[in-house]
């Protein structure tokens, strides 16, 4: 049968439930922490994009407008 000294043994070698759930919980706070970045990082990513088409699009039209003439 199994004893104690099976048992502590066992704990020695193999990660606990407890032990597994810490460490878990731990990757998946660090994980949402790194989504919410990421998403902050998105958002500003649209934003410079949008403001960059705007000023394309009229130094685009500013040209245009000198070889057109007008």
């Amino acid at each position: 049968m199994i004893d104690n000294a099976d048992i502590e043994r066992l704990k020695e070698i193999f990660v606990t439930r407890r032990e597994c759930d810490t460490i878990t919980d731990d990757l998946r706070s660090t994980l949402v922490k790194d989504q919410v970045a990421l998403a902050e990082i998105k958002t500003q990513l649209a934003v410079i994009k949008w403001v960059l088409t705007a000023v394309g699009g009229g130094i685009i039209t500013m040209i245009f407008k000198m070889f057109i003439g007008g």
